[in-house]
């Protein structure tokens, strides 16, 4: 099954879900109960070892995760 990315307008917070393809654009509720989430397009980040042995982004944001100020899996500072 897919999992899928949603956005809760209430509460301002991105969530997955897993479900069926043929009920992907079905409005989901978010984690804290508030009905009409909305699928969004999700984000990723894709990686390979350059020939210095350094992580090389291909795509996406490769810090899309980080919240610290410094991101250890590509060593960006946000």
């Amino acid at each position: 099954m897919p999992l899928y990315e949603y956005y809760c307008k209430r509460c301002q917070e991105r969530f997955e879900l897993l479900r069926p393809a043929s009920g992907m654009d079905d409005p989901a509720q978010c984690p804290k109960g508030h009905a009409g989430g909305e699928r969004v397009l999700s984000t990723f980040a894709a990686f390979t070892q350059g020939g210095d042995g350094d992580s090389i982004a291909l795509a996406g944001n490769p810090c899309a995760g980080c919240s610290s100020g410094a991101c250890s899996t590509c060593g960006v500072q946000n």
